[in-house]
């Protein structure tokens, strides 16, 4: 799989920058894209409250995109241990992944979103994942459209979403097995295993 070279610095976060990923999601999201990550109308209360109950390790990675000091893209992925969809999970494992992701309104169309699901994308098969998925209000055209770029596949319709998945590519280097962390954070070199569900995600 190709890598688009990133606009800015790509890195894991953790949990001590939750006040700057609050920042991100009010500051740099209009009402407009903060509803189509969520789902729903976001107010500051709603924002700050759905940071705090973000997961930092166990299978849940955040990538954040940078410009110098500013965080100007948001990605989550987080496991799903013993889902329907992957006959290879197991009560230690997790085989399939669901994700989210946001970038600042001012940088839209510009690669950001695209080099952060790459990250996302090859963290996940690098570390035992064989399918991730994603949902997309149905006027997100912008997200559908690079969702269908980087080869997800429509998997079912719901009355005001679309949601999709991509699995790994055959040809993938056998990947690190996965195993149950405790860790704050995990390294982009480290297995990871999960029970966290982003918000704005629903796994068959």
């Amino acid at each position: 799989m190709e890598v688009a070279a990133p606009p800015a610095t790509i890195r894991i976060l953790d949990a001590s920058e939750r006040e700057r990923i609050e920042t991100f999601f009010l500051e740099e999201l209009d009402d407009v894209a903060l509803y189509w990550r969520f789902f729903r109308t976001m107010t500051p209360l709603t924002v700050r409250a759905y940071v705090t109950q973000m997961r930092f390790g166990d299978g849940c990675v955040v990538f954040g995109a940078f410009d110098g000091e500013r965080l100007i893209g948001v990605a989550e992925l987080s496991a799903i241990p013993n889902s329907e969809a992957c006959a290879e999970n197991c009560p230690a494992a997790s085989a399939c992944a669901e994700l989210g992701v946001a970038v600042s309104n001012q940088l839209r169309h510009k690669g950001l979103g695209r080099a952060l699901l790459d990250y996302l994308l090859r963290h996940g098969w690098t570390h035992g994942l064989t399918r991730i998925q994603l949902s997309t209000l149905r006027d997100n055209g912008p997200m559908l459209a690079l969702a269908k770029r980087l080869g997800f596949e429509e998997v079912r319709q719901e009355p005001d979403e679309i949601v999709m998945h991509i699995l790994r590519p055959a040809d993938w280097p056998v990947p690190i097995p996965l195993r149950p962390r405790t860790a704050m954070a995990i390294p982009p070199d480290r297995p990871i295993a999960c029970t966290a569900i982003v918000t704005n995600i629903r796994c068959k």
